[in-house]
């Protein structure tokens, strides 16, 4: 392969991430504070303003409220709870792949570092852990949706509540 072969590789991929952190901005939203693409080791970094970002996407996408007092819908109180967010923006999938079980179900005990789905960004399947251990008493998303950095994705009971 000869130099320029590389070179012009290397515009390719560079233009092709371009692209794609271009729509992943759109899809997106909110006060994007920084964004930054190399080509040297093919990195991305989008940052956005941590006071501004998460408050519109506490509910989600067409997600009912999880905060404070109940919902509409007369919603448990959820107060005590931790709740496991998605820590970028993705496809959020509750399997390793399509078909198989679920990392989780409601009902399940979650251990700390323990992993309770994949979001997938860019073409990267980057797993999602829970900081904390509790039982799984809600999962607020659906396998496939789409979601935004800071929305909860599940919701965890402490164990000593039982």
């Amino acid at each position: 392969m000869s130099k320029d072969d590389d070179g012009s590789q290397a515009s390719d991929l560079f233009d092709k991430v371009s692209r794609e952190a271009h729509e992943l901005l759109k899809k997106a939203g909110g006060p994007v504070t920084r964004v930054s693409v190399e080509s040297g080791d093919h990195k991305i970094v989008i940052e956005w303003d941590p006071a501004v970002a998460p408050a519109p996407m506490t509910g989600g996408v067409a997600m009912p409220s999880v905060d404070g007092a109940a919902g509409a819908s007369g919603a448990a109180d959820t107060s005590g709870m931790a709740s496991v967010t998605a820590p970028l923006v993705g496809t959020f999938y509750r399997s390793p792949e399509p078909g198989a079980k679920a990392f989780v179900e409601v009902g399940d005990v979650v251990e700390p570092e323990q992993e309770v789905g994949i979001i997938e960004a860019m073409k990267i399947m980057n797993r999602i852990v829970s900081d904390v251990g509790g039982r799984v008493a809600e999962i607020i998303v659906t396998d496939g949706d789409m979601v935004e950095f800071g929305q909860k994705l599940m919701l965890l009971e402490p164990l000593d509540a039982e």
